[in-house]
């Protein structure tokens, strides 16, 4: 029983919007194949079920992906016979249009398709097939013709115009933080997108997400300041061509403090110091990453016009480790005389070359040899401890209260940022993001994590096989507010950014790993007793190519890097021994 008459116009309505995705992105009319699926597959009656396969493609030697046995009917020595035979099977309708698109696009005898004046003229098109010798039939250009302006395709043309073709539009995901990299949430944007005027909100972490219609130009922002109460122009986002999804990360020219108009204290006491001079740091501090345990102490006391910032500064810490160690809560009040304990740190790296070190074999009790720590950390600093002292690496702007050398009262701004991706990473590790089996079986937050590589082709973006690592890196950084690469290549963070000192291992810092079989990326986590290895946190690595925590060996990295505006301090450059997933760290589990 053939189709009817209105499942041809669905069948073809389905279509359009495929049609006018691959038309954006190769210039090609999307009439053309509209009216060629139409002709050839008699509006879809003779489409088979459940392959999308629109132009019934048969799986030849040459198709790597995934096909499906149908029992049909052929023409043989004038005679129709039945026969079981292989045909391509596709997930989508787009990825049908696509595959005929890149034939075409690909083949030399369909050049002139590709001419001035023909590509993307629906009539022209005809011809120059019908001249290539796509078909014998002589009234071939005609009959597409023909459908292309028949009533029963302006019907199906209509009828998906109403249903609107957002579902198969690239996907623009927008990450706005303030000039002090802190996200501006819950807030009025303003987009003008192809002529057209919208309004959205980001959420509470400073995110919006919309669609990108064919041929639309930059998008144009502006954001709200509820304290200025006016709308601020942002930089305009370019979308490539052909446009494809993308994270993109913009930073406000403005940013706000949240402070109060109390007046500074003056008569309490300061808090005294509760550890003597040279005394061991006590041995559990909740968010004190850089600070480990039996680390030493000295006191310093506040001087006029000190600032707690400008104390840390000077010991090579941030103000919120101070103030962690000292119990120090916001608005973060010292006054002078008063006694802070300050970590004694290990003098920074010195600026020169990393010496290779030499892989020793660092097993932990009751693991297996090689694996240093087991996942419910025989060795090393917990899992669950590790995303405590991560939390506190969300961006955040303090006020911080003193007294300057004439003791009136002075109010810092303080940013509270220690490698803000960090905690992101370790977000996607407790979703358990991997690959997943199965040829169709891909896990969506690794395609997401492709939207921050936007020159990856199409086709390997959506897939969880392709190398994620660099993808998940500059995922990341653009979640937090800092510039990636914006390529899936691994080697291009080589160069990215800048070196951390002396290209010596740190907390949050890109390492850039060449394995004997390929390259890689990781983030830093921590670094083994002997020095030997690094802790790593990063995406497309173990046993399942999940977001895990690893080891390395030294003797592999190229280089560590960190983005070009983070400010490190000497604190970073002093790792913890963190537990690994026992998950291997090799060429083939990279890639």
């Amino acid at each position: 029983m053939g189709f009817t008459t209105d499942e041809k116009i669905n069948f073809i309505a389905d279509l359009y919007c495929p049609a006018r995705v691959i038309a954006d992105e190769t210039g090609c009319s999307w009439e053309m194949l509209l009216a060629q699926a139409a002709l050839e597959s008699d509006w879809g009656n003779k489409c088979l079920p459940g392959s999308f396969n629109v132009y019934n493609i048969k799986a030849d030697k040459r198709w790597k992906g995934p096909s499906r046995v149908y029992h049909v009917t052929e023409t043989v020595n004038h005679h129709t016979v039945w026969v079981d035979d292989a045909f391509r099977v596709y997930p989508s309708y787009l990825a049908s249009l696509q595959d005929r698109a890149k034939f075409v696009q690909e083949n030399p005898r369909y050049a002139p398709l590709r001419e001035p004046g023909v590509k993307g003229n629906y009539k022209e098109e005809a011809k120059a097939l019908k001249k290539a010798g796509y078909a014998t039939d002589d009234k071939y250009v005609k009959r597409l013709i023909d459908v292309v302006e028949c009533g029963m395709m302006k019907k199906a043309v209509a009828r998906a115009q109403a249903r609107g073709c957002a579902a198969v539009l690239p996907l623009l995901e927008v990450v706005l933080f303030d000039g002090a990299k802190v996200p501006i949430a819950s807030t009025p944007v303003k987009l003008r997108q192809d002529g057209r005027d919208a309004q959205v909100e980001t959420d509470a972490s400073g995110r919006f997400v919309i669609r990108i219609t064919p041929n639309s130009g930059d998008v144009q922002l502006k954001v709200f300041d509820k304290y200025q109460d006016k709308w601020i122009p942002l930089d305009p986002i370019a979308i490539a061509k052909p446009a494809v999804s993308r994270n993109v990360t913009l930073l406000a020219p403005t940013f706000t403090a949240h402070t109060n108009t109390r007046e500074h204290e003056k008569t309490s006491p300061p808090k005294p110091a509760t550890k003597p001079t040279g005394g061991e740091a006590p041995t559990h501090h909740p968010g004190i990453a850089a600070i480990p345990a039996g680390a030493k102490l000295k006191k310093v006391k506040v001087a006029k016009g000190d600032s707690l910032a400008r104390i840390a500064a000077n010991n090579g810490v941030r103000y919120q480790t101070l103030a962690k160690l000292n119990g120090i809560t916001s608005p973060y009040i010292i006054r002078p005389e008063q006694e802070l304990l300050v970590p004694i740190l290990d003098k920074a790296p010195k600026a020169g070359p990393a010496k290779p070190a030499v892989v020793a074999p660092h097993t932990a009790p009751g693991a297996a040899a090689g694996s240093v720590a087991a996942k419910k950390g025989v060795a090393g600093v917990e899992h669950a401890e590790l995303a405590r002292i991560l939390a506190d690496g969300s961006p955040a702007l303090h006020t911080v209260y003193g007294r300057n050398a004439q003791s009136h009262p002075q109010t810092d701004l303080m940013h509270a940022t220690r490698a803000p991706w960090m905690a992101l990473a370790q977000t996607e590790f407790e979703k358990g993001v991997r690959r997943r089996p199965g040829a169709q079986n891909n896990d969506p937050r690794i395609l997401e994590y492709f939207t921050a590589t936007p020159s990856l082709p199409r086709s390997f973006a959506a897939v969880d096989e392709t190398a994620y690592c660099a993808a998940f890196a500059n995922w990341c950084m653009g979640r937090a507010g800092y510039r990636g690469s914006n390529s899936a290549g691994a080697l291009s963070l080589r160069h990215w950014g800048r070196s951390t000192r002396g290209n010596k291992p740190a907390f949050g810092a890109v390492a850039v790993i060449q394995f004997p079989g390929g390259p890689h990326v990781t983030f830093v986590a921590g670094i083994s007793p002997d020095g030997t290895r690094i802790a790593t946190l990063g995406g497309n690595q173990g046993h399942h190519h999940e977001v895990s925590h690893s080891y390395c060996p030294m003797t592999y990295v190229l280089a560590f890097r960190y983005p070009a505006n983070y400010p490190d301090y000497d604190e970073d450059y002093v790792l913890h021994d963190v537990a690994s997933d026992s998950a291997p760290m090799n060429a083939a589990s990279t890639h």
